[in-house]
């Protein structure tokens, strides 16, 4: 169930910055929550709750990201989590604010996430930590 676990994160984290929005329904359970520290930024909330807040996310995603290039680094799991060490790469194509400098530009940044399943195998839990540099290129660099 371990190696089911992470195959299972892996294709969620891919779908979701991907914009797959269905893998929503695919894998997620129906109270999934999904947190980062963007999210307080970016919606004046910790996290998403919910399949359908989540797939609204993923299509306003997929809308400001062209190409998205996600690289899972790493895997961990033990029981019901897993751990994935992950980088993202895309171009932004939308942006919020006219004339904004960072549209049209390639953008980077990693992250390290961990999933945690319920019994039935679906994820009810996404939370992580991001990054630009991410950790992959800190470590590359010698910054912490």
């Amino acid at each position: 169930m371990i190696e089911r676990h992470k195959a299972l994160a892996e294709q969620f984290l891919h779908g979701v910055y991907g914009g797959n929005p269905s893998i929503i329904d695919e894998l997620a359970s129906d109270d999934i929550v999904s947190s980062y520290p963007v999210f307080l930024r970016l919606f004046n909330a910790p996290s998403i709750r919910g399949r359908e807040a989540l797939k609204k996310f993923v299509v306003g995603f997929a809308e400001r990201w062209s190409d998205p290039q996600i690289t899972i680094h790493e895997a961990v799991a033990e029981e019901d989590r897993v751990v994935l060490i992950w980088s993202f790469r895309a171009t932004r194509v939308d942006s919020s604010k006219k004339d904004d400098p960072t549209t049209n530009l390639e953008h980077r940044w990693g992250g390290i996430t961990l999933f945690r399943f319920d019994s039935s195998g679906r994820i009810v839990a996404e939370i992580g930590e991001e990054s630009e540099p991410g950790p992959i290129e800190r470590l590359k660099t010698g910054t912490t």
